[in-house]
């Protein structure tokens, strides 16, 4: 079909083309292609709430789906493509899975939202800082679909400066004692494992005196409370963790080595936060223009220069994520995740500030009328995503100093 030959154009070389015309292949068996929809005003659902707000029973179900196909993955090959062999992936290069990313986006398959942390956050650190058993135990079942993850990094008093954690974890015979609290956690609610970044030296430098583990979420002293938002779902969780106690054997990295870890995870999150949403962007950059031409401010000047503006500005964010994308994994650096998620949180803080000054008073009141008040829902989103995956200052500091050499702010 033209179709897959337009998706083996994406392959460079006979071994790429080989491993693309195999995932195809599978693809074209399990799930059917992704329709091109264009955009229509009051047609199916308004899709403006950037935050996945469910019931349980709901949560619970598209979990089981993401790990079904996740297992239908993992038997055909394509579960862990750059996985060591040993522990049942296929020891290929990035290349690879950025390659198999590429195809499977023509399809439509199941939302892998709930399996996200665990393969691209969690997985990782795992994969990377653990032992070879804990690869075996958690990060290839992970990988499976067996296991879905959570990020047990920030507290109430420790967000954007995470190293300033204050859970506490206390050497104990054989093992240690986590206790803290845990906040701004996806998926908690259905985890088996947490990756928590706790103190075992209270006492030391605030950097140094951190340590991983992995965390089964069943231990006896764990609390997982849902939190609920002003967009009114409820996307996170707060977990306490009482006297929860784990071996060392789920120690992820050396005693004090924790922070190296966490930037290491960090880096995965801010990658898979801007990979998720610019499509999102797009659409509802077209939804503005046509809601500019229902209210007839499609030729008032300054909307026109502001929707133009944004336009060029989704452009640009999308280019730089492909390219991102296109770059080997091992060559990234922090830089381009923090530019990528940058560039995505203006661009839906403009996006709501546009249908804001569109709608006036019907942005904050709720008739009933499709692609109005919803869109305050987006732009209270927005406001989420300056803290998720990295505030915005603390990015916008990190690329001062570590990029253009700029003087870090005086202590």
């Amino acid at each position: 079909m033209s179709i897959d030959k337009d998706l083996l154009e994406l392959a460079d070389g006979q071994q790429h083309r080989a491993f693309a015309a195999d995932a195809i292949t599978f693809l074209n068996a399990h799930a059917p292609r992704r329709a091109e929809q264009a955009v229509q005003w009051g047609v199916g659902e308004e899709k403006l709430a950037l935050f996945h707000e469910t019931s349980g029973e709901q949560e619970l179900a598209e979990a089981e789906a993401a790990r079904q196909w996740q297992r239908r993955r993992w038997d055909a090959g394509f579960g862990w493509i750059t996985g060591p062999v040993e522990h049942g992936g296929r020891g290929l290069p990035d290349s690879y899975d950025r390659l198999y990313r590429l195809i499977e986006a023509a399809f439509d398959v199941v939302d892998m939202s709930p399996l996200r942390i665990g393969l691209g956050t969690v997985g990782s650190a795992i994969r990377h800082h653990g032992t070879e058993q804990q690869i075996g135990e958690y990060a290839a079942a992970l990988m499976r679909g067996e296991l879905i993850a959570c990020q047990l990094f920030s507290e109430p008093e420790a967000g954007s400066d995470l190293a300033g954690v204050r859970t506490r974890a206390t050497a104990v015979d054989g093992g240690w004692r986590l206790s803290g609290q845990k906040v701004w956690t996806s998926n908690a609610q259905f985890a088996d494992i947490g990756l928590a970044l706790a103190r075992t030296d209270p006492d030391g430098p605030k950097h140094k005196g951190l340590t991983m583990f992995v965390v089964p979420m069943r231990s006896a002293g764990i609390l997982v409370r849902p939190l609920r938002q002003m967009t009114g779902g409820a996307s996170f969780c707060e977990v306490f963790l009482d006297d929860v106690v784990v071996p060392d054997s789920l120690r992820v990295g050396a005693v004090g080595g924790g922070w190296k870890v966490a930037t290491d995870t960090l880096a995965h999150e801010r990658r898979a936060t801007g990979d998720r949403s610019h499509e999102l962007v797009a659409r509802a950059s077209e939804l503005l223009w046509i809601l500019a031409t229902r209210t007839g401010r499609d030729r008032d000047p300054l909307i026109r220069d502001s929707w133009a503006r944004l336009h060029a500005n989704v452009r640009a964010a999308r280019l730089q994520q492909q390219r991102m994308q296109a770059t080997p994994e091992d060559a990234l650096t922090g830089a381009e995740r923090a530019i990528d998620k940058l560039l995505l949180v203006d661009n839906l803080r403009a996006i709501g500030a546009l249908a804001l000054e569109l709608l006036g008073p019907r942005f904050v009141v709720d008739t009933g009328e499709w692609g109005t008040f919803n869109w305050n829902r987006w732009l209270m989103g927005a406001l989420g995503y300056r803290i998720a995956g990295g505030t915005d200052e603390v990015l916008r500091n990190l690329l001062a100093e570590r990029v253009l050499g700029l003087p870090r702010d005086p202590r």
